[in-house]
């Protein structure tokens, strides 16, 4: 396994900003129905910056990986910059390779986060 499939592994096994967010501006849940992963990504918005950022749901290790580590990237980042971020800009984030299943499971996260920043 190389080194970018061992962070995802580690993001999944320990995942970051993992739980509730208490004083969320904008909450959102989306489930791939193709394989049953759903996030629910909940924000705290401080002029236009993601001050806090959480999320629940249950997936695949690319799933949950992918959203750690992107919520991970998002915390401090302003909100237009967060809707401009691009499923190419995540795969960056990343450092591997998917199948084009697997796209679907990662840009979950990605999609999820987005439509919570909608009107933001």
């Amino acid at each position: 396994m190389n080194i970018y499939g061992e962070k995802l592994l580690d993001h999944y096994n320990n995942p970051r900003n993992f739980g509730d967010l208490e004083g969320a501006n904008s909450t959102e849940q989306l489930e791939n129905i193709s394989c049953g992963d759903s996030i629910k990504v909940s924000v705290k918005l401080v002029n236009g910056i993601i001050d806090d950022i959480k999320f629940t749901g249950e997936g695949c290790a690319v799933a949950v990986g992918t959203a750690s580590m992107l919520f991970e990237y998002a915390k401090g980042k302003s909100v237009e910059e967060m809707k401009n971020f691009s499923l190419d800009d995540l795969l960056d984030l990343m450092g591997i390779e998917l199948t084009m299943s697997r796209l679907k499971c990662a840009n979950l996260s990605l999609e999820t986060l987005q439509n919570t920043l909608i009107g933001k």
